[in-house]
C-alpha cells in the first residue's frame, strides 16, 4: 500500500501521461484519414477513449488520496515480498516471455486466450468458470469484430488459423 503523498504523484503522473497522449502524442503520431465512414474506426478513436479513461482514473486517484481516510503508515511502509508474491511474480514474468515467443506460432488470439487464463489461475480469482469462459470467448469476439466488421487483419498462427 502506498503512502498518501505517492497515491496523489501516482494520480498526477497518469494525468500527466494521459494529458500528452491526449494533446501531443495522439495528435503528432497518429495519421488520421480526413473522411472516416464509421467514428469507431479511426485509428484515433480507441487511444483517445484509453487516454480519456486514464486521466479520470488518475483523477480519482488522487483525489481520493488526498480526501479519503489516513492510512497506517506501517503498512504503507512495509515494502518487503513473500516469497509466494516473489514466485506469482517469476510466474508473470515467465507467462510474458511466453507471449512473447508463443505469438508468432500460435497466433493472436489463440495465445491471448491461453495467456488471459493463465493470469486468471495466477491471480487466484474466485470465480474461476466465467474467467475462464471470458477467457475464451473475449478474444474470439474481439477477433470477428476486427477481421470481420472493421476488416483489420488480426495476426494468425502457423499451427490453427481462424476463419
Amino acid at each position: 500500500m502506498l503512502s498518501r503523498r505517492d497515491e496523489i504523484l501516482t494520480g498526477l503522473g497518469v494525468m500527466l501521461l494521459a494529458a500528452a497522449t491526449l494533446w501531443w502524442i495522439i495528435p503528432t503520431y497518429i495519421a488520421i484519414p480526413r473522411r472516416v465512414p464509421i467514428k469507431a474506426l479511426s485509428p484515433a478513436f480507441w487511444p483517445t477513449i484509453i487516454a480519456w479513461v486514464m486521466l479520470i482514473c488518475g483523477a480519482l486517484l488522487a483525489l481520493r488520496a488526498a480526501f479519503g481516510p489516513v492510512t497506517p503508515d506501517a503498512a504503507a511502509d512495509d515494502l518487503s515480498v513473500s516469497r509466494a508474491e516473489g514466485l506469482r511474480l517469476l510466474a508473470l514474468g515467465a507467462i510474458l516471455v511466453g507471449v512473447y515467443f508463443a505469438l508468432p506460432i500460435l497466433g493472436m488470439v489463440w495465445v491471448c486466450m491461453i495467456a488471459f487464463a493463465l493470469l486468471l489461475l495466477l491471480s487466484g480469482g474466485s470465480n474461476l468458470g466465467w474467467g475462464l469462459l471470458t477467457a475464451i470467448l473475449l478474444p474470439l469476439a474481439l477477433y470477428f469484430f476486427f477481421s470481420k466488421v472493421a476488416g483489420v487483419a488480426i495476426p494468425q498462427g502457423q499451427i490453427v488459423r481462424l476463419p
